[in-house]
């Protein structure tokens, strides 16, 4: 679905990381798409059926009276409008449907510099000696640069390469990918073509040093 705005609710998702934003290379194209974090899996089939395989898991979910097809068959129904596996073939279902919102570079740069009335600035001199000297930021500015942790991408997926990765700790997405893809956990900054860096105002002004935080 694409959007002609981010408007207060999605904006307040991000922030509070309900939502999530993803880049995704699709056939010789960029799209920009900010969705349930979950929803990014590649193929979630593959965690449903090892659900269904686990005898600990399904004697305590499975719903009374269905069997295991039929409960296999639900969960794939259920997730991403019946999308479990992302494929090339399925993704323009995917970002067509009601889920995915699909936003422009020019629309994540004006929501990222949104609170910008002069602190950024300072705030990306407090992370430089935090990084260099150990200095300790501001609590006000350790406050703003989670907020703008949760404006970039925790996702890049790319279908022309068959490349899969993401920075969201401790839930292993990359063990969900589609067959012959390759994926990891880390940063995927450098595969973001600069045009596209919203995060990037100018030659002095690079807010991705947000990410390089624990609690961020």
């Amino acid at each position: 679905m694409n959007l002609a705005e981010i408007d207060t609710d999605l904006s307040k998702e991000l922030v509070t990381r309900d939502k999530k934003i993803g880049f995704i290379v699709f056939k010789g194209t960029y799209t920009w798409i900010i969705d349930w974090s979950d929803y990014f899996t590649l193929d979630q089939q593959k965690n449903i059926d090892a659900l269904c395989s686990k005898e600990e898991c399904w004697r305590r979910y499975l719903p009374a009276g269905m069997t295991l097809q039929q409960w296999n068959k639900k969960l794939q129904s259920e997730f991403r409008g019946g999308v479990p596996s992302l494929t090339a073939e399925l993704f323009p279902r995917y970002r067509d449907g009601e889920t995915a919102k699909v936003v422009t570079t020019d629309m994540l740069r004006d929501e990222f510099f949104s609170e910008d009335t002069g602190q950024y600035t300072v705030m990306s001199s407090e992370i430089e000696a935090e990084l260099s000297f150990n200095t300790p930021m501001t609590e006000e500015l350790v406050l703003l640069r989670m907020r703008l942790f949760s404006r970039l991408p925790k996702f890049y997926i790319n279908y022309d390469r068959k490349i899969y990765m993401h920075m969201v700790r401790d839930r292993f997405y990359e063990n969900a990918i589609l067959d012959g893809w390759w994926g990891a956990e880390g940063d995927f900054e450098h595969m973001i073509p600069t045009s596209h860096r919203y995060w990037v105002r100018n030659t002095n002004e690079d807010y991705w040093a947000v990410t390089n935080f624990s609690n961020g």
